[in-house]
């Protein structure tokens, strides 16, 4: 008989090591993914506070897009995730601003060849005293 000193460490090499690399594929999909979703969630939310604590309707708007956008570049967006990037501004009363209101700020990443489609909502009341 011939010795079979280290055929395990052969085994091992020759047949687990092809399935873990999908494996490892597959949980680095899923922190870019799980990053990802982070980011839109933190953007809505972030937006969703400066509207609300805007003073009035015409300011309210551009105030939540510019903190999502300055939010955005603190957290290292790159440029390809600021053109997929949408937000969708609901309100429950009209207009917008309004006391008692419920703000829902919506962020969205587009999906691409790459990445899948990412979505975060965040709401936020109105004071009634404003």
């Amino acid at each position: 008989m011939r010795n079979q000193d280290g055929s395990a460490s052969v085994e091992f090499v020759a047949l687990a090591i092809p399935l873990f690399i999908p494996l490892f594929i597959f949980l680095n999909q899923l922190g870019n993914l799980s990053g990802e979703e982070e980011m839109a969630r933190t953007l809505a939310r972030e937006g969703a506070r400066a509207y609300v604590a805007s003073s009035d309707s015409d300011s309210a708007e551009i105030m939540m897009n510019r903190v999502i956008m300055t939010s955005g570049e603190e957290m290292g967006l790159t440029q390809q995730q600021f053109s997929r990037l949408t937000v969708e501004l609901k309100c429950s009363n009209s207009p917008c601003h309004s006391p008692n209101g419920r703000v829902q700020v919506t962020v969205h990443f587009g999906a691409t060849n790459d990445s899948r489609a990412v979505t975060a909502s965040a709401q936020e009341y109105i004071s009634p005293w404003t």
